[in-house]
């Protein structure tokens, strides 16, 4: 009798339960088992910084599915367990038990950790995890004074959330504007009007030289002398195992080809961790936001699927999108806008209803949505239609074992 066929996923974030219930969905009938770090079952960690003040961040609240729905799709997620070694010469994972798995494919969806500069105390809070998110949800509760330093996604809806609720904030940022790796300059302006419309003391080119609990100092800004301090400075990915296992990465992520495999034939990479080829470059990018997480996931299922044998064509990476919602105006944010130099705008900017096309010379190379104005499916599909000419042939990198 044939041993059944075995998947193994190191992460329980989104791209690698997504990748589990795909594979489970397009037919796989072998072992599917997820480890994760963290003891809470998947649960949606896009919705932590999204109305954290009045949030149930309950694990059955945030859950993705009780142990049942998982049971249910035979799928084994194995919480509050660390995958340490991967030996590909075994197709094996070693455990923090010091148990070994062997796999037929495996998947690393480690994720990202959040960055923690040198001038951060300990103590102070960064948002990553939903243990995090309980912490700074007490912490706004309970104080009026808040100075949130990073004016990327994450920041930003902090600082929403709590200026809506008459919390006096600052935010620092030390580039010249906020959103720098996702907005072209105009339409970042546009979001930081919106900000100190509702009274954020939004600072730019603000450089912070020491973070503790409850006090930032630093060049180029005057905040108060007191509040809760909130470390958004982003997050990298978490290269630690592939960079241990000796798979193809950089401090960047772990590099894959145009269908999301690693340099080591039999395991793959998605979500926040995978460096994947740039459509348009064709050089190694990566994405970290929730809905592509999403979608690598469901991409990285097909090429497993497509790799042991299945007839079924690999999977590619989708254009990545995200959404946010500030002071109640939605926002869509389509490929990659902040490479463009030029606006094509329908609707109107002021009111924050509006499409905006993005262009680098004649090539459209993003979009942005405000309000209901577009739809970020339809958009994505109209910018996938305008890559498809280009016919840029994926990267490769070399496989070995």
């Amino acid at each position: 009798m044939t041993a059944p066929r075995r998947v193994v996923i190191v992460g329980t974030g989104i791209a690698g339960i997504t990748a589990a219930e795909t594979l489970r969905s397009k037919g796989f009938d072998g072992i599917i088992t997820v480890y994760g770090a963290e003891p809470e079952l998947p649960y949606h960690r896009a919705s932590l910084s999204k109305d954290l003040l009045d949030a149930d961040l309950s694990p059955e609240a945030v859950a993705l599915g009780d142990a049942d729905f998982w049971a249910n799709r035979r799928i084994t997620v194995v919480t509050g367990t660390s995958v340490v070694t991967v030996r590909p010469g075994h197709r094996s994972v070693v455990l923090d038990t010091r148990d070994e798995v062997s796999y037929d494919a495996l998947i690393l969806a480690t994720g990202g950790v959040a960055r923690r500069p040198h001038w951060m105390w300990p103590g102070v809070d960064v948002l990553r995890t939903r243990r995090d998110a309980v912490a700074i949800q007490s912490a706004m509760r309970h104080d009026d004074r808040l100075i949130i330093v990073g004016g990327g996604l994450i920041g930003l809806e902090l600082a929403s959330n709590a200026a809506q609720a008459g919390k006096s904030v600052t935010l620092l940022e030390a580039t010249d504007q906020i959103l720098g790796d996702s907005l072209p300059a105009p339409l970042a302006d546009h979001f930081a009007d919106l900000h100190r419309a509702h009274g954020v003391n939004l600072l730019t080119q603000a450089t912070v030289t020491n973070a503790t609990p409850d006090r930032v100092d630093g060049n180029g800004f005057d905040t108060p002398s007191h509040g809760h301090v909130i470390v958004a400075a982003g997050a990298g990915p978490a290269t630690a195992l592939a960079r241990y296992s000796e798979i193809s990465s950089r401090t960047t992520g772990i590099r894959t080809d145009g269908n999301l495999r690693t340099s080591v034939r039999g395991v793959y990479a998605a979500g926040d961790v995978a460096q994947t080829p740039h459509p348009i470059t064709g050089l190694p990018h990566r994405c970290g936001h929730w809905l592509t997480a999403r979608g690598q996931g469901k991409a990285v299922a097909m090429t497993v699927l497509a790799d042991l044998g299945f007839e079924i064509e690999p999977g590619v990476p989708p254009i990545p999108i995200a959404r946010t919602e500030q002071y109640g105006v939605g926002i869509q944010m389509i490929g990659w806008p902040q490479s463009g130099d030029r606006l094509e705008v329908t609707g109107s900017l002021d009111d924050y209803d509006a499409t905006v096309r993005v262009y680098d010379g004649f090539q459209m190379v993003g979009a942005v949505g405000f309000g209901d104005h577009a739809d970020c499916f339809d958009l994505r599909d109209e910018l996938d239609q305008s890559l498809a000419p280009l016919s840029i042939p994926p990267a490769r990198i070399g496989l070995v074992g």
